[in-house]
């Protein structure tokens, strides 16, 4: 088991909740930038995800989670009981092929709204996945790619998505990245 497997069922234990409150713990589970989490860690985090919880943010940026850990997410967020609202998984070395778990999540999640994927090397083949799910309106308003600027065909896709649906803000990230890092407001339950 990993580290955040074991610490996330450590720090959900009936005494360690009602001495520090779970609110305070779904706030350290939701900010896990760079913590080396893997496909295992992200497994505990799908049960959490999969019950009725408050945990509404979740970075998982710059880890490691593998195929494994972007398919257990994306069930988990098919389910109707989960509540994540932002879903930051920028630099997590997501393949394009995985675009196809995105998708199935985006089209039964309720509740997202925005969902970081930038630093992730998709490519054409991963937005184009993606293009049917996005091109129908949906609760997603915000989605961070990093695109190839000489892609005159990706381009072409993002401009469609966004004529399909008006709502959804697509950021190519061609500003400074570290500037859209979430803040804690971002995570206030």
């Amino acid at each position: 088991r990993s580290p955040l497997s074991l610490s996330v069922r450590r720090c959900l234990t009936p005494v360690r909740t009602h001495r520090f409150g779970l609110a305070f713990f779904l706030w350290l589970i939701s900010r896990l930038w760079n913590c080396d989490i893997t496909s295992d860690g992200c497994c505990s985090l799908a049960k959490l995800l999969q019950e009725k919880s408050s945990l509404s943010c979740l970075d998982l940026g710059l880890n490691h989670i593998g195929v494994t850990g972007v398919k257990v997410l994306c069930e988990a967020l098919s389910k109707p009981l989960c509540n994540l609202r932002c879903l930051w998984l920028w630099g997590c070395s997501i393949p394009p092929f995985s675009c196809e778990d995105l998708c199935s999540a985006l089209s039964c999640n309720q509740s997202l709204i925005t969902l970081d994927l930038g630093q992730n090397p998709l490519g054409s083949s991963g937005v184009k996945m993606l293009f049917k799910t996005l091109t129908r309106p949906g609760t997603l308003q915000t989605l961070r790619l990093k695109i190839d600027d000489f892609n005159d065909e990706l381009h072409k896709l993002l401009e469609e998505i966004e004529e399909n649906n008006p709502q959804l803000i697509i950021d190519t990230e061609k500003h400074d990245p570290w500037k859209k890092r979430p803040s804690s407001h971002d995570f206030m339950i």
